[in-house]
């Protein structure tokens, strides 16, 4: 069995073994790349609320400063 496997395939248990690692990493980055952009899209749209409201509170205190 283990001359089938190593020759038709072309790889060892162990290739497979570090196959699979390989796919579970990768799949750890994608899920970890989309939480990183999720979280970068609300801090910047919350950064763009705070700075509309800073712009409008300057706005309603710039007619008392003159």
């Amino acid at each position: 069995m283990h001359q089938y496997f190593h020759t038709v395939f072309g790889f060892c248990l162990w290739d497979a073994l570090a196959l699979g690692v390989l796919a579970v990493i990768v799949a750890m980055l994608a899920v970890h790349a989309a939480a990183r952009r999720r979280r970068r899209n609300k801090l910047e749209q919350e950064l763009e609320n705070r700075r509309k409201e800073r712009f409008a509170q300057e706005d309603r205190q710039e007619p008392e400063s003159r």
